[in-house]
């Protein structure tokens, strides 16, 4: 599987079951080399080296022997560096050739204290093999001698590495996946919404729904739902919940998972914020941040205006652009203030430069 769930996070593979076993046959094949006649004791660092070690094991080819020791340094998803020894180490390195067995190294200060350990020991010759490094989060110097991959400083499940006791299982090594960012982008009618959601899914990646454009297609295919939705557009008055709330749940769960939603002329009244609230809620998700486009009322006339003269929609005449600045204030500017409570909102400037507005937003964005 490409995406996996484990416990309240998503990750996707990052290092295939093929690529691994290939990569470990050449490490065997190396430590093999360069230890031939040696008998090396392999001391496989507990939990997360067990299949690591086990098929490293296999690819050796000199006479050698396995022990086991355990330390902590995980909580999360987050080495804590706070390093105990669980199960010490039993086995006379003395004079032998140790090489120990590491799953990943990211700050290495559990490989430095395990080092130190056995290094008091008095053993000949003492070496490190690791399946994985992130050398971005070392924070000591360390001679690694045999390293898989060098990988980003991401949080990793799958082929004994786990996330908080589960994953351990899975065959291929699977990056975490950030949890998806919802946006709910708010402003008049002309306030530029449209714009900045283009731009904002070319920065991103996001996936964008757009009411109107929804709405938009359901007209033009003349179904039941589009000469509803028509009535109340000529008229310069919003849709009803209850037309949009099953489209939107719908809309959602077509293009998940992905990096992020911008919800695009919904939600209008807090009715509706609520349902949306409710319906990610239920998805495990939340909005993230409401983005608020403010525009002044003649500005935004003037915007719609010219927008007519070449859209050929029929809402796009002053009459019915005042009208929907009436029911924009009276019915769903109130929804502002109840983001406000939720502490989702974020008021941007939504006039002068186009990429000055989006650099605005995309601050807020990459706060989150």
């Amino acid at each position: 599987m490409d995406i996996v769930q484990v416990r309240d996070l998503r990750f996707k593979v990052s290092i295939p079951e093929a690529t691994l076993k290939a990569r470990i046959a050449e490490l065997g094949a190396q430590i093999s080399k360069d230890l031939n006649g040696e008998r090396p004791l392999f001391l496989c660092v507990l939990t997360g080296a067990f299949m690591f070690g086990a098929d490293l094991l296999r690819e050796i080819t000199t006479d050698c022997e396995i022990a086991f020791i355990r330390v902590a340094s995980y909580a999360g998803t987050a080495s804590t560096g706070d390093v105990k020894q669980i199960m010490g180490l039993t086995e006379n390195v003395e004079g032998r050739s140790v090489v120990i067995v590491e799953d990943i190294i990211d700050s290495g200060l559990t490989m430095k204290e395990l080092l130190a350990l056995v290094q008091a020991k008095g053993p000949k010759d003492l070496r490190v093999a690791a399946l994985l490094v992130k050398p971005e989060k070392l924070q000591v110097d360390l001679n690694i001698d045999y390293c898989g991959f060098e990988i980003p400083n991401d949080f990793i499940v799958g082929y004994g590495l786990d996330y908080d006791g589960e994953g351990r299982n899975l065959k291929n090594i699977y990056t975490l996946i950030p949890p998806m960012k919802n946006i709910v982008i708010f402003g008049a009618p002309g306030s530029g919404k449209g714009t900045q959601s283009d731009l904002l899914v070319e920065k991103y990646g996001f996936k964008h729904i757009s009411t109107g454009d929804v709405l938009r297609a359901e007209m033009k295919a003349g179904t039941e739902l589009g000469k509803t939705a028509k009535q109340y557009i000529d008229e310069g008055q919003l849709i009803p919940d209850d037309l949009m709330i099953d489209i939107l749940a719908s809309t959602y769960d077509a293009l998940c998972p992905c990096d992020g939603v911008i919800f695009d002329g919904f939600p209008r009244t807090i009715p509706q914020a609520e349902a949306l609230k409710e319906m990610l809620a239920k998805r495990g998700a939340q909005v993230d941040a409401m983005l608020e486009l403010q525009v002044p009322d003649e500005m935004l006339v003037e915007r719609l205006v010219n927008r007519g003269k070449t859209s050929g929609r029929a809402d796009d005449n002053e009459e019915t652009i005042r009208k929907r600045l009436a029911v924009y204030h009276a019915q769903t500017s109130p929804l502002a203030d109840w983001y406000e409570q939720e502490g989702k909102r974020n008021a941007i400037k939504g006039y002068g430069e186009i990429a000055d507005i989006n650099a605005a937003l995309c601050e807020v964005i990459d706060a989150i």
